[in-house]
């Protein structure tokens, strides 16, 4: 025991007192924190398998009554989901599902509430309230595997959208089509008033003539005001008629003009979806381009893509329905640009489709695959996406606006026949007065005849108002166009509806930043290069007069070794709090597991070395190697090759890497004792075949060292 202190003594000695080694062992304490926090924030995120990927789905769901329907959104989502299962998705109760998204048994859950359903129909009340999907997930776990667990919820949401419009909207589409036809039904009557009042124009100068012969023909006149009174009755009981009609396609308006203000979030996260696809079949013809894949995977994504490119182009023919809706409106709005859009979108993705198809055959049968039309698809898959992102970036300024006009109008028209009937209400009193006066007038007294000539100009103003206004409220919209908006084709506007639904996140062991989800990664990763550093700058070897025993000079210069990394641990995790600004729950147990590791990791490298000399080295950078790949540093080892997945459990990295993922996010202790355990059971390994194989190795291959120095090449 006093000679391996002697040796460690001796070592910081020599490196207090000679400059030149003092530089060196700074530069060695230093280098390792350069390379972790020049790599904390990188990040890429893969595509690839992920029903590996363990996601909990609770449903409790009781279902509801919406127009004499009953519904159950949660089943019917259960029942999509098993038969589309591109997640891992894990059928199971709540308090499982909580408990194993915090033990990592899965990565999220997602839970539909008991009183989904019901929500979900208060769409057609009074009184809507969104449903709520709740979300949880462990970002502790893995800091990528969040992204794929995000759109797992984002395809349920829009699953149960689907689910929505087909119980829903045809119902409610059904009852505006009622209406219409309710409004067809009256239009002959309203037609008539029309054609009534502009009658009464076109007589006025024939009655005011009469009127004025009336002196001379008593008989003759008292026989017009007998008929203008009764086309006065006639006049009366059609704006009675019209007055409670319109009183009724006011509130059905109001539902109809929040129909299409409902279009807009509904368009919008249309298109995203539509956006977030096209993506995917991108990524997708990237990786078949991909020179190094195999057949079967070749063979899988074309599989995916055929998936994917059907779903895409079922959308868009409902899009260009409901917009050729709106066009025939006859309104001044025109949706044309945006139709042909998405029809160039359908052709180019029916494109695709036969060209993937084209692909799958050449797969099967064995050839390869044309580079050139992997080009051409890639190109045009290229092109949907811009043509996308464009519509997206501007949905706000250019289809809202037009979509606002479009419901303007509308509203406009109907608002225009309510101010001729309620005028024309306002107005037949007067006339009838009038009338009524003049014929009481011709029984009582010819002489005030003239009364009524005098008089006549008001009454000749109003009737011709009563018609201008007619003519004006018809130059901006008119009844019809209304009727046929609302005798529109139930089944081509039955994807007209929004999605009411409103993801609830739940964060179970918050990360707030990327760079903070890596730093346990290149933390752990900057400690194995430290340790490789220092075995290729510094000897394992003792060269002194002394003789020392095998053991003695094993852990005699390991204790040298130990304490450089404890420096270089202390660089590295303070500098990742104090200059980088990265975030732990328990900061003084990161810095604490990381000495932890530190010895560990340089213990097993010094141990490689000491025993197999610059062959360790080698051993030593290929454990780094298969580390970075096989210990879910960056990507959720489910998602690696099989060999990977295998290797996983034996690596160092794998538990080292658990522990300051602990410190990161939140601690579990029986994490962190299985761990340590793990780690142990490394050092004890390490310290076996140091003191056991070292004497023997070392003396069997000191010819071979010998031999390799006088080459003038190796150290």
């Amino acid at each position: 025991m006093n000679s391996i202190f002697e040796i460690y003594f001796r070592d910081v000695k020599r490196i207090v007192t000679n400059w030149a080694a003092l530089m060196i062992i700074a530069g060695l304490i230093i280098m390792p924190s350069m390379y972790a926090w020049f790599n904390i924030k990188s990040s890429w995120n893969p595509y690839g398998n992920t029903k590996g990927l363990k996601i909990a789905v609770v449903n409790e769901d009781s279902g509801a009554t919406v127009l004499n329907n009953k519904i159950n959104i949660g089943n019917e989502v259960i029942n999509s989901l098993k038969e589309s299962p591109t997640l891992g998705w894990r059928f199971t109760s709540r308090d499982k599902a909580n408990e194993g998204v915090k033990q990592g048994k899965y990565y999220a859950s997602i839970m539909i509430p008991k009183d989904f359903s019901e929500k979900i129909s208060t769409v057609l009340t009074d009184n809507p309230k969104k449903p709520e999907l709740i979300y949880q997930v462990n970002e502790k776990l893995n800091i990528i595997a969040p992204k794929y667990t995000e759109k797992g919820a984002t395809g349920i949401a829009s699953e149960i959208t689907k689910k929505f419009e087909k119980t829903v909207s045809k119902e409610v589409l059904q009852e505006f089509n009622i209406i219409g036809i309710d409004l067809q039904t009256n239009l002959p009557e309203i037609k008539q008033f029309e054609r009534m009042v502009f009658k009464l124009e076109k007589d006025l100068p024939e009655i005011k003539s009469e009127v004025n012969k009336a002196l001379n023909d008593y008989s003759k006149v008292q026989g017009v005001i007998q008929t203008a009174n009764k086309d006065i009755e006639l006049i009366n009981q059609i704006v009675s008629n019209g007055e409670k009609l319109t009183g009724s396609l006011n509130g059905f308006f109001n539902q109809v003009n929040q129909s299409i203000h409902n279009a807009i979030p509904f368009f919008k996260q249309t298109l995203n979806l539509l956006h977030g696809q096209s993506a995917v079949i991108q990524s997708t013809l990237s990786q078949i381009q991909n020179q190094g894949i195999n057949h079967d995977e070749s063979t899988r994504l074309s599989d995916e893509m055929g998936q994917i490119i059907p779903n895409s182009r079922n959308i868009i023919p409902s899009l260009i329905q409901v917009l050729q809706s709106f066009n025939s409106l006859n309104t001044t709005v025109n949706f044309n640009k945006d139709i042909n859009s998405l029809k160039q979108l359908d052709a180019d993705l029916a494109t695709i489709q036969s060209e993937n198809d084209q692909i799958k055959r050449e797969i099967q049968n064995g050839g390869n695959v044309p580079t050139d039309l992997l080009q051409k698809m890639s190109e045009r898959a290229n092109n949907i996406n811009n043509t996308l992102a464009s519509l997206n970036s501007n949905f706000d300024q250019d289809f809202v606006p037009k979509l606002n006009e479009a419901s303007r109008l509308v509203n406009e028209s109907i608002k225009n026949s309510q101010t001729i009937l309620t005028d024309a209400k306002k107005n037949i009193p007067t006339i009838k007065g009038v009338l009524a006066d003049t014929s009481h007038l011709l029984e009582t007294k010819k002489g005030d005849i003239q009364q009524l000539i005098n008089e006549f100009p008001l009454i000749e103003t109003k009737i011709k108002k009563l018609a201008n206004e007619i003519r004006k409220a018809e130059e901006k919209g008119s009844i019809e166009d209304l009727i046929n908006f609302l005798r529109t084709d139930i089944e081509k506007v039955s994807d007209f509806y929004s999605s009411p639904i409103e993801i609830k996140k739940e964060r179970m062991f918050p990360i707030p930043n990327y760079g903070t989800g890596m730093t346990p990664f290149y933390t752990t990763l900057s400690l194995w290069v430290g340790a490789l550093l220092m075995v290729s700058l510094l000897t394992t070897e003792v060269h002194e007069e002394k003789s020392y025993k095998s053991r003695e000079i094993y852990f005699g210069r390991l204790l040298t070794f130990i304490s450089i990394g404890i420096f270089q641990t202390l660089v590295v995790t303070t500098g990742n709090f104090l200059i980088l600004g990265t975030y732990a729950a328990s900061k003084g147990y990161f810095i604490f597991f990381a000495l932890l590791i530190s010895i560990v990791f340089t213990l097993i490298v010094y141990t490689l070395v000491s025993v197999f000399g610059n062959v360790g080295k080698g051993i030593g950078i290929i454990f780094l190697v298969l580390q970075i790949s096989g210990a879910g540093g960056v990507y959720p080892i489910q998602v690696t090759p099989p060999f990977f997945q295998k290797i996983n459990p034996f690596l160092p990295f794998t538990y080292a890497l658990s522990l300051l993922r602990e410190a990161t996010g939140g601690i579990i202790w029986n994490t962190v004792q299985r761990d340590l355990l793990t780690l142990s059971l490394f050092v004890i390994i390490a310290i076996i075949i140091g003191v056991v194989f070292k004497a023997p190795i070392n003396k069997r291959a000191s010819k071979i060292v010998d031999l390799s120095k006088k080459s003038k090449l190796i150290h």
